[in-house]
């Protein structure tokens, strides 16, 4: 996966006006395969006590707990490492963003069926103190993504709107309702480059197969690697769901990192018990 892929006029074209850029042909049928296997391996990672990796739970709408997300996994899965660090992403992100990038970030949501959708927001509230970073994120589709699965749904051109945060840290139900949100479907290996002010949401997995996807997200290099930092403060003030301590308040952490998804049922169940 370490081949670099060329970025066309037309695709630079429509990356720049609708915010973000469909690529169906960055994968090999190989390379798919592998995605899905390392998709599972990360699935099947055990939650210990000190592990390096940051899994996050959430409670189904058949009341269940499962994994929601697993979180800062790439410096220790080798196949991910090479993956997400090697040529071809951080090539496809220097063209379309005109700068070298590095990895600031990485993250599977495991959007079983029956597992929550995500609310609408824009990423560059969540990133707490390297929020003015300039981020761009990839979308890597472990399976295929359809609006009954839950796919990912994009305002096109919001990236130069002015769009309006709630306290939530969400974006304002009343520009939500205005706006038209078009569905963006894809195939296992289709990937998705979008920036960090492109409003986007997500439904429920409403289907009876699971929908995995692989995020990550870049900051340019002349910001410096601030990916173990960021997950050094992430740890800390938002751990996976099998560190926290009984009795520790942890909703300013979950306002900054997990806004708007469906992790939060976690905190709701606790509070109800």
């Amino acid at each position: 996966m370490s081949q670099p892929y060329h970025i066309s006029d037309e695709q630079m074209e429509f990356f720049e006006q609708k915010g973000y850029l469909i690529i169906r042909d960055g994968l090999s049928t190989v390379e798919i395969l592998q995605l899905k296997t390392w998709v599972q391996e990360v699935h099947d990672l055990p939650r210990t006590i000190d592990c390096p990796y940051i899994p996050y739970e959430e409670v189904n709408s058949h009341g269940k707990r499962v994994l929601c997300r697993t979180e800062n996994f790439a410096n220790t899965h080798e196949g991910f490492g090479d993956l997400l660090r090697g040529a071809k992403i951080p090539s496809i992100l220097q063209q379309l963003n005109g700068a070298e990038m590095v990895l600031f970030k990485e993250k599977i949501n495991f959007k079983f069926a029956g597992s929550g959708g995500f609310q609408p927001h824009v990423d560059r509230t969540g990133y707490g103190d390297f929020k003015k970073l300039q981020h761009l994120a990839v979308l890597i589709a472990a399976d295929d993504a359809t609006s009954l699965n839950g796919c990912l749904e994009v305002v096109e051109g919001s990236h130069k709107m002015k769009v309006p945060i709630g306290n939530n840290n969400c974006i304002d139900p009343e520009w939500v309702a205005a706006e038209k949100w078009i569905p963006v479907e894809m195939k296992a290996g289709d990937m998705m480059v979008f920036g960090s002010s492109l409003a986007h949401r997500s439904g429920p997995n409403a289907s009876s197969k699971d929908r995995r996807a692989v995020y990550a997200t870049y900051n340019s290099k002349s910001e410096g690697d601030l990916h173990d930092a960021y997950y050094e403060r992430r740890a800390k003030f938002y751990p996976a769901t099998h560190k926290r301590k009984q009795g520790v308040d942890y909703s300013n952490g979950a306002q900054n990192y997990a806004y708007g998804t469906p992790m939060r049922s976690i905190e709701k169940a606790s509070n109800c018990s």
